[in-house]
């Protein structure tokens, strides 16, 4: 082997700069990245959820903001008129670190401006939404965002001319009040003891003339308050009070004694939709005449909530042809099991009894919204008649008719039957008011019709 002399030996490489150039690299790298980020130059977002077109004398705002970076660090709303400033909402978020997430990136403010205590005038004003968040850019000041919001000061409210309304009026009846209002609302109609009767355009009576139509519950016993309401599109409301004298009836009693045989033939249906349904046979029986039926109400209730603001019915509305009478409306009914007295409800329509599977019709034009099994009520067919008038169809062995169906008067809906709480094959026929049962048999009499409404219409 030979040595090469020490001189000839490679020298070892020093990497001591190069190691240094990649540190600085990826520290200058590093550095750019971290600028960039607290730098950052995306502006704020503003999103006005409420519509404030239109400022009343008390208005609710809600206004959401975004910042996907550094955060939001403030939020000013001001509203300003001419040459006034008036503070309505401000917000400081406090600093939660020095990078990414300084301030929260959604901020959802809900607040109301009382505009009677700011001193503004009638007319047009500004609402400006100033917005910056945590960003280092602009000196650290951050990136800011300013929106403005042209909006219209209206603290007057409409007026309500009152122009007819019943002078009497029973308990469990119906009726029409017909107003006029000065401007453009958003909401209007009836209140009867807080109980709400949406109002409805009559165009034929002329610019801002309304009609709604009211239905009072069998049980009514007083009338605390009666009058007329409307809010405008600044939120402000009127009330216009007007005076009834309310007619209450005399309780009919009625008495309906159930059979073993009764609960064999019934159960089994209400268990089929029911399952929940559990003990003995008179228990489940008290729990469909208790419990279901309340649900089944409240169900017919909802449906009869929202009508259709034309009027589709004309003149009287028909009775079942051929049919006689088994059953009243309000009747205050006992029912007895062994001689024993177990429930007391009452019966919110009027039942009508003719041959077996007797063709069901429509009892004035109308449109279809409900159509299926309803517990107690078992087949069910609801018609919307217009401006808060609706009829019921209940027991019925057959449907033949759908949702959103529009049918005329005498138009076949299905065939009578006894499914639900029925004994027996019959019709139960019902008249609601936005959801409040009335009487069925005024409905039935084309003068009480033209006395109480088709003089008015």
């Amino acid at each position: 082997m030979s040595l090469e002399p020490l001189d000839k030996m490679e020298k070892p490489k020093n990497n001591v700069p190069l190691l240094f150039f990649g540190i600085m690299i990826v520290f200058l790298v590093c550095a750019f990245l971290f600028l960039v980020m607290i730098y950052e130059r995306e502006q704020p977002r503003i999103t006005m959820i409420s519509d404030i077109s239109r400022f009343g004398l008390s208005k609710d705002v809600s206004v959401e903001v975004n910042d996907n970076k550094s955060g939001i660090r403030s939020i000013e709303i001001v509203l300003f008129q001419d040459n006034k400033r008036a503070p309505v909402f401000q917000k400081v978020f406090p600093r939660q670190g020095y990078f990414t997430g300084v301030g929260p990136r959604q901020s959802i403010e809900n607040f109301t401006v009382h505009t009677s205590s700011l001193g503004l005038r009638e007319g047009v004003a500004e609402l400006v939404v100033t917005v910056t968040d945590f960003s280092w850019w602009n000196w650290m000041a951050g990136n800011v965002v300013v929106d403005k919001f042209p909006i219209i000061v209206d603290t007057k409210p409409p007026k309500i001319n009152l122009k007819d309304s019943p002078h009497y009026i029973k308990a469990g009846s119906a009726g029409l009040v017909i107003y006029k209002i000065s401007e453009p609302v958003v909401k209007h109609g009836v209140l009867i003891n807080d109980y709400f009767n949406p109002g409805f355009p009559l165009a034929d009576k002329g610019d801002g003339v309304y009609g709604a139509t009211i239905g009072l519950p069998f049980d009514l016993e007083r009338l605390e308050k009666t009058y007329v309401m409307a809010v405008d599109e600044a939120g402000n409301e009127s009330k216009a009070a007007f005076g009834m004298t309310l007619r209450v009836n005399r309780k009919v009693t009625d008495r309906i004694d159930i059979s073993d045989g009764f609960l064999a033939s019934k159960l089994p249906e209400f268990e089929l939709y029911y399952p929940e349904l559990t003990g003995a046979p008179l228990e489940q029986y008290l729990k469909v005449n208790n419990d279901i039926r309340q649900l089944n109400y409240k169900k017919v209730q909802e449906v009869c909530m929202k009508s259709l603001p034309d009027r589709l019915w004309e003149g009287r509305f028909n009775r079942m042809a051929r049919s006689s009478r088994r059953a009243g409306f309000a009747d205050y009914r006992s029912y007895f099991y062994q001689g024993k007295k177990i429930d007391q409800q009452v019966h919110l329509g009027v039942d009508l009894a003719s041959v077996r599977h007797a063709k069901v019709e429509a009892a004035n034009r109308g449109m279809v919204v409900f159509a299926e099994y309803l517990g107690i009520y078992g087949n069910t067919v609801i018609l919307d008649h217009g401006q808060g008038v609706f009829s019921l169809y209940s027991h019925l062995g057959q449907i033949d008719v759908a949702i959103n169906d529009r049918v005329e008067k005498g138009a076949v809906l299905g065939l009578t039957g006894n499914t639900g709480m029925a004994g027996g094959d019959h019709l139960h026929f019902s008249m609601l008011i936005n959801g409040v049962f009335v009487n069925p048999v005024e409905w039935w009499d084309a003068q009480w019709l033209k006395i109480n409404f088709l003089n008015y219409l």
